[in-house]
């Protein structure tokens, strides 16, 4: 289940009728609202969730939403510092349900190699890998300005990415501050 501390500073209300899932007002249309949850929570009910929305009016194709991590794993794995990855990305890096067209979008940005070389370590290409990697730099204390160095570099990427969307900038920065606390 989503940790509630990645929505501090954000409007987020829990929606009763779907465990995990929170529902924040769309940052562009104030009677509109989007849903976050872990990818597992959201995976879980998005289906009945899209009845619910048919039943309140509101018909939408499946098909045309995404579950999109706000901060990537092949990102977060950079800055696992509590070597908890596959656990993370499944049950608690927060999701966002948005349109097929928006998710492309934002997946053009978030991995190309040029955002890779502008805002990354070289690391290996194995997920991982790059999260063993990360927690054994933060076991010690000589790395650790280089690693808080490395997630400054994602919330700069992240603030960049999501400069329209004060939502999902606060939910990254949320992230990734809990990441970096790791290595203070």
């Amino acid at each position: 289940m989503l940790p509630t501390k990645y929505l501090l500073g954000v409007r987020a209300v829990p929606f009763d009728q779907f465990p995990g899932i929170f529902a924040v007002t769309h940052h562009r249309r104030t009677d509109s609202s989007r849903f976050i949850s872990s990818y597992a929570d959201g995976k879980t009910n998005k289906p009945e969730l899209f009845k619910f929305l048919a039943r309140a009016g509101q018909i939408e194709s499946r098909r045309q939403w995404d579950l999109h991590h706000i901060v990537e794993g092949q990102h977060f794995a950079d800055v696992d510092f509590a070597g908890r990855l596959q656990t993370m990305y499944q049950n608690e890096l927060p999701v966002v349900l948005i349109q097929k067209d928006e998710h492309v979008a934002y997946n053009m940005l978030l991995h190309v190699s040029a955002t890779d070389e502008m805002f990354r370590d070289t690391l290996p290409a194995d997920l991982l890998a790059r999260s063993r990697a990360a927690m054994a730099a933060a076991a010690q204390p000589a790395q650790r300005p280089a690693l808080r160095a490395r997630v400054d570099k994602l919330i700069e990427l992240y603030d960049g990415a999501y400069m329209s969307d004060p939502v999902l900038t606060q939910i990254a920065r949320n992230v990734l501050t809990d990441a970096k606390s790791l290595v203070r």
